[in-house]
Protein backbone atom coordinates (compact mmCIF):
# COMPACT_ATOMS: atom_id res chain seq x y z
CA UNK A 1 0.00 0.00 0.00
CA UNK A 2 2.44 2.42 1.02
CA UNK A 3 4.35 1.73 -2.56
CA UNK A 4 1.54 2.91 -4.43
CA UNK A 5 0.71 5.49 -2.71
CA UNK A 6 4.21 6.93 -3.30
CA UNK A 7 3.67 5.69 -7.11
CA UNK A 8 0.90 7.49 -7.65
CA UNK A 9 2.28 10.32 -5.87
CA UNK A 10 5.32 10.45 -8.43
CA UNK A 11 3.01 9.60 -11.29
CA UNK A 12 0.88 12.73 -10.65
CA UNK A 13 4.15 15.12 -9.96
CA UNK A 14 4.90 14.11 -13.71
CA UNK A 15 1.52 14.65 -15.05
CA UNK A 16 1.34 18.11 -13.89
CA UNK A 17 4.90 18.96 -14.86
CA UNK A 18 3.99 18.07 -18.02
CA UNK A 19 0.53 19.88 -18.62
CA UNK A 20 2.28 22.50 -17.20
CA UNK A 21 5.17 22.48 -19.53
CA UNK A 22 2.85 22.24 -22.13
CA UNK A 23 0.56 25.45 -20.90
CA UNK A 24 3.72 27.57 -20.13
CA UNK A 25 3.50 30.85 -21.23
CA UNK A 26 6.94 32.60 -22.17
CA UNK A 27 8.34 35.87 -23.21
CA UNK A 28 11.05 34.51 -25.83
CA UNK A 29 10.55 31.72 -27.88
CA UNK A 30 12.72 30.73 -31.21
CA UNK A 31 10.25 32.25 -33.44
CA UNK A 32 8.66 35.09 -32.27
CA UNK A 33 4.81 35.71 -32.83
CA UNK A 34 4.37 37.80 -36.18
CA UNK A 35 1.18 40.10 -36.86
CA UNK A 36 0.23 41.16 -40.63
CA UNK A 37 2.56 41.68 -43.20
CA UNK A 38 4.91 40.48 -41.05
CA UNK A 39 4.16 36.61 -41.22
CA UNK A 40 6.53 36.87 -44.19
CA UNK A 41 9.70 38.46 -42.81
CA UNK A 42 12.86 36.72 -41.77
CA UNK A 43 12.95 34.96 -38.15
CA UNK A 44 15.71 37.59 -37.41
CA UNK A 45 13.29 40.50 -38.15
CA UNK A 46 9.62 39.38 -37.08
CA UNK A 47 9.77 41.00 -33.44
CA UNK A 48 10.25 43.87 -35.00
CA UNK A 49 8.31 44.23 -37.77
CA UNK A 50 5.48 43.02 -35.83
CA UNK A 51 6.05 45.68 -32.89
CA UNK A 52 5.54 48.36 -35.45
CA UNK A 53 2.90 46.54 -37.51
CA UNK A 54 1.25 46.34 -34.37
CA UNK A 55 1.97 50.50 -33.40
CA UNK A 56 0.77 51.48 -36.35
CA UNK A 57 -2.58 49.38 -36.15
CA UNK A 58 -3.10 50.68 -32.45
CA UNK A 59 -2.81 53.51 -33.60
CA UNK A 60 -5.32 53.19 -36.26
CA UNK A 61 -8.14 52.14 -33.98
CA UNK A 62 -7.26 54.32 -30.68
CA UNK A 63 -9.89 57.59 -30.31
CA UNK A 64 -8.87 59.98 -27.44
CA UNK A 65 -11.14 59.90 -24.77
CA UNK A 66 -12.95 63.41 -24.55
CA UNK A 67 -12.67 63.59 -20.74
CA UNK A 68 -8.38 63.34 -21.51
CA UNK A 69 -8.47 65.93 -23.79
CA UNK A 70 -10.46 68.33 -21.42
CA UNK A 71 -8.26 67.53 -18.53
CA UNK A 72 -4.89 67.42 -20.82
CA UNK A 73 -3.71 63.95 -19.52
CA UNK A 74 -1.61 61.77 -21.58
CA UNK A 75 1.12 59.20 -21.28
CA UNK A 76 1.54 55.87 -21.74
CA UNK A 77 -0.68 52.85 -20.79
CA UNK A 78 1.75 49.36 -21.06
CA UNK A 79 -0.72 46.50 -21.82
CA UNK A 80 0.02 42.80 -21.84
CA UNK A 81 -1.68 39.97 -23.16
CA UNK A 82 -0.88 36.51 -24.19
CA UNK A 83 -0.98 34.80 -28.01
CA UNK A 84 -2.54 31.72 -27.80
CA UNK A 85 -0.72 28.66 -29.32
CA UNK A 86 -3.49 29.10 -32.14
CA UNK A 87 -2.71 32.75 -32.44
CA UNK A 88 -5.23 34.18 -30.72
CA UNK A 89 -5.21 37.35 -28.23
CA UNK A 90 -6.51 36.44 -24.29
CA UNK A 91 -5.61 37.80 -20.95
CA UNK A 92 -5.28 41.19 -21.93
CA UNK A 93 -4.53 43.45 -18.60
CA UNK A 94 -3.03 46.75 -18.00
CA UNK A 95 1.00 46.17 -16.62
CA UNK A 96 1.83 50.02 -15.86
CA UNK A 97 -0.62 52.95 -16.33
CA UNK A 98 0.40 56.42 -16.63
CA UNK A 99 0.81 58.19 -13.37
CA UNK A 100 -1.13 61.37 -11.70
CA UNK A 101 -0.69 63.08 -8.54
CA UNK A 102 -4.03 64.38 -8.45
CA UNK A 103 -6.94 61.65 -7.22
CA UNK A 104 -9.55 62.88 -9.22
CA UNK A 105 -7.95 62.19 -12.38
CA UNK A 106 -8.03 58.55 -11.87
CA UNK A 107 -11.64 58.26 -14.03
CA UNK A 108 -9.66 59.89 -16.60
CA UNK A 109 -6.69 57.86 -16.77
CA UNK A 110 -9.28 54.63 -16.36
CA UNK A 111 -10.94 56.18 -19.78
CA UNK A 112 -7.42 56.14 -21.39
CA UNK A 113 -6.95 52.24 -20.09
CA UNK A 114 -10.33 51.28 -20.92
CA UNK A 115 -9.41 52.72 -24.57
CA UNK A 116 -6.16 51.01 -24.77
CA UNK A 117 -7.08 47.30 -23.79
CA UNK A 118 -10.09 47.72 -26.25
CA UNK A 119 -7.51 48.93 -29.01
CA UNK A 120 -5.56 45.55 -28.01
CA UNK A 121 -8.92 43.53 -27.95
CA UNK A 122 -8.86 44.95 -31.81
CA UNK A 123 -6.06 42.99 -32.84
CA UNK A 124 -6.84 40.35 -35.24
CA UNK A 125 -4.91 37.08 -35.02
CA UNK A 126 -1.11 36.38 -35.03
CA UNK A 127 0.93 33.82 -36.41
CA UNK A 128 1.68 31.96 -33.16
CA UNK A 129 5.10 31.96 -31.70
CA UNK A 130 6.74 28.41 -31.83
CA UNK A 131 10.01 26.63 -29.84
CA UNK A 132 11.24 25.63 -32.86
CA UNK A 133 8.41 23.14 -34.04
CA UNK A 134 5.86 23.56 -31.68
CA UNK A 135 3.33 26.43 -31.21
CA UNK A 136 4.02 28.11 -27.60
CA UNK A 137 1.74 30.55 -25.53
CA UNK A 138 3.99 33.81 -25.42
CA UNK A 139 3.48 36.87 -23.29
CA UNK A 140 3.20 40.19 -25.55
CA UNK A 141 3.67 43.70 -23.38
CA UNK A 142 2.55 46.84 -26.10
CA UNK A 143 3.31 50.78 -25.19
CA UNK A 144 -0.09 52.77 -26.48
CA UNK A 145 0.71 56.31 -26.12
CA UNK A 146 -1.39 58.82 -25.65
CA UNK A 147 0.02 62.24 -26.23
CA UNK A 148 -1.68 65.57 -26.59
CA UNK A 149 -0.47 67.98 -30.04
Amino acid sequence: MKYLLALSTVVFSFISLAQSDTDATVRRCAVMPAFGECVHSETADIFRCSSAAITEHLGGVINYPSDALEAEVSGTVYVMFVIEKDGAISGIEIMRSIPVKDDSLSEVVASLELEAVNAVKSLPNFRPGTDGVNPVRVEYVVPVKFALK
